[in-house]
């Protein structure tokens, strides 16, 4: 079925007008009808059933039912991405509001190659990066978009995060030989883990540092030197893997 999100404040009672982006959408490209029924996020976590009732410039629909009992992981898992170039930055926002990600942090560091002019960190990267969430929550029904903060600096990351005092802390890097997540006490036992992974180019050894003040451990993802983007899939996999949350 498909889904679409629509704005709360655009619902009256029973029917919601959807946005015209959606509604050209619906129109144009999945030649929808009235009476086809789709399924209605509206970013809250409920999810809706609802039946077209009008075409046009803004698609009108018909809420049939709502499932409020959408469960989401126990555990939050919140990625700091150091910026990457930006056709990989864009496979990095998708795959980590696929793999269930709670919120994601891009920052910048000193090895970073995927650089950002005063425009795009005023916000058009940004909304990019937010339409490829949506559009990932649509395609694995995910009805609580995944948070998407601003970009920072390392140092303000790590500073955030370390004022959690219950979140367990790690820092993949490929030039750390002992420590690897078997290592660790059971993932499940925590109710947040932040990760911390790396551009193309790797962090310095003073970035692990500087995060290894705040309370980042780093850790190993194995022999093998992975792709930026590979490396974060991986990372995240595993940890949700073992923290019981695949």
């Amino acid at each position: 079925m498909r889904r679409f999100f629509f704005d709360p404040a655009a619902r009256n009672g029973d029917i919601v007008l959807l946005s015209e982006i959606e509604s050209r959408h619906i129109v144009k490209s999945l030649r929808l009808h009235v009476g086809s029924q789709i399924e209605l996020l509206d970013g809250t976590g409920v999810r809706y059933l609802a039946e077209i009732t009008n075409l046009g410039r803004q698609v009108a629909a018909r809420i049939l039912t709502a499932d409020a009992d959408v469960q989401e992981g126990k555990v939050a898992l919140h990625v700091g991405q150091a910026m990457l170039k930006n056709a990989n930055m864009d496979f990095v926002v998708e795959k980590c509001t696929e793999l269930g990600v709670t919120s994601l942090s891009p920052f910048i560091s000193s090895r970073c190659q995927g650089k950002m002019d005063d425009e795009e960190r005023g916000g058009k990267r940004q909304q990019r990066w937010q339409r490829i969430v949506e559009s990932a929550c649509k395609q694995c029904s995910r009805p609580r978009p995944m948070e998407l903060q601003g970009v920072r600096s390392l140092a303000e990351l790590c500073s955030a995060a370390g004022a959690e005092p219950q979140s367990l802390r790690l820092l993949f890097w490929e030039e750390e030989k002992e420590m690897r997540l078997h290592d660790l006490p059971p993932l499940s036992d925590y109710g947040r883990i932040d990760l911390l992974l790396g551009p193309e180019g790797g962090f310095s050894k003073d970035e692990v540092e500087l995060a290894g003040r705040f309370g980042y451990q780093s850790i190993s993802l194995g022999q093998q030197i992975l792709r930026a983007e590979t490396a974060t899939v991986a990372a995240i996999s595993i940890v949700r893997f073992l923290s019981g949350e695949m």
